[in-house]
């Protein structure tokens, strides 16, 4: 997928500003991509050291928080941050982490209050505040609102107590967007709120957890953690309708089938070349991925238009994340078999194929719970989108 091939089999078309400034993104990225983006473990300190400085040279020039409106450091054009995020994917862009931009400015642009945006959008536009996303709990997975950390108001802070688990960013992020019960006499949905907090206050201790797919996660407790009461981002108990909002941007990104798209396409070089692609079947299995990746993508950028419009994706959104949790069984399990155990060979071995990516997309193949299982999300489409009883 090069510069004009990444831009066909849309529903709308782009403009030649556009399709001009994916060209500029796509050649900026190639001439920047090394080794390194490939080989490295995603999870090692080399790699973050990578993702931090791709970081600095996107805030450089002016790409890293595109989308954001102008007011706020962007240019306000989703197209082109969807282009941008897109490129990012394919050519395997490291990052130090993109909640803060993504997920965490935009829902402060949505519902904090203007002394906020002063304070928190300067420093998650320049890197400075790496997020972690305070949701899941032990007992709490995919229905958030059982969640039960709490956060009771005590003069001018709020004391936060309970646990949170698989936090991704947390071994290394400094900030966190925290959701936690205000209210415990309110009925579900209507007693939680979102704060954003220093992760250095006293009171917070976390451990790593690595996870089957190769991911290390945290589990962070609370223990009378005092946050300032104007920490809390958004109205008081409305968090889980300001969480939702929230995690309608993350689940709108591009980037993700084009990631996967990549390694599909040097699957199929390495096919041509090694005699692999004069079997039939595999053929079959990487057309037939090609296609389901196609229409992921699809989707992907419906959730741009939609924003290009002013509109706010719900289900949208969903219907992104679901195809995520639909490509990655299949897609781990077509490498498996065409390129049998040495698929099982992971990275920095001499022996492995492909740096040894492969063996992390059959490990991202058990990655089907986050964001809510799959079952969950047919539910979020079901109701919002085809507007079905509970």
């Amino acid at each position: 997928m090069n510069g004009q091939e990444a831009m066909t089999c849309l529903p709308f078309q782009f403009t030649p500003e556009q399709v001009e400034f994916q060209r500029e993104v796509a050649a900026y990225f190639r001439d920047e991509a090394r080794p390194e983006w490939y080989s490295l473990d995603p999870e090692s300190e080399a790699y973050r050291a990578l993702g931090r400085e791709m970081d600095r040279k996107l805030i450089e020039k002016g790409w890293y928080n595109l989308h954001w409106p102008k007011e706020y450091g962007g240019d306000g054009d989703p197209f082109r941050y969807g282009i941008l995020r897109e490129m990012s994917g394919y050519f395997r862009v490291p990052t130090q982490g993109g909640h803060g931009r993504y997920i965490v400015g935009p829902a402060i642009m949505a519902v904090g209050t203007e002394e906020q945006k002063k304070r928190y959008l300067p420093k998650l536009a320049k890197g400075e505040l790496v997020m972690s996303l305070g949701f899941t709990e032990p007992n709490a997975g995919s229905d958030l609102a059982a969640l039960q950390t709490k956060a009771e108001l005590d003069g001018d802070h709020y004391v936060v107590n309970g646990s949170k688990l698989y936090i991704t960013y947390g071994t290394y992020a400094n900030a966190m967007f925290l959701a936690a019960r205000t209210d415990l006499s309110a009925p579900r949905y209507k007693n939680m709120s979102l704060f954003l907090l220093d992760m250095t206050l006293p009171g917070i201790t976390s451990s790593p957890l690595e996870c089957l797919n190769g991911h290390v996660v945290t589990e962070v407790h609370f223990d009378n953690v005092r946050i300032p009461k104007d920490c809390l981002i958004g109205e008081l108990n409305r968090g889980f309708y300001h969480m939702a909002l929230a995690l309608n941007y993350e689940r709108a990104g591009v980037d993700r089938p084009a990631l996967y798209m990549a390694h599909l396409e040097d699957l199929a070089e390495y096919c041509r070349q090694n005699g692999l692609w004069e079997r039939p079947r595999v053929r079959q299995l990487i057309g037939a991925l090609a296609a389901q990746l196609q229409a992921w993508r699809m989707v992907g950028w419906r959730v741009v238009y939609l924003q290009s419009q002013g509109r706010m994706p719900t289900w949208e959104a969903s219907m992104s994340q679901f195809y995520r949790k639909e490509v990655n069984p299949p897609f781990g399990r077509a490498i498996l078999e065409i390129l049998g155990p040495r698929a099982l060979i992971e990275r920095g071995d001499p022996e492995s194929v492909l740096y040894g990516r492969s063996e992390w997309y059959l490990r991202e193949g058990f990655d089907n719970h986050g964001q809510g299982g799959r079952f969950v999300t047919r539910n979020v489409i079901a109701r919002r989108g085809l507007d079905l009883p509970k």
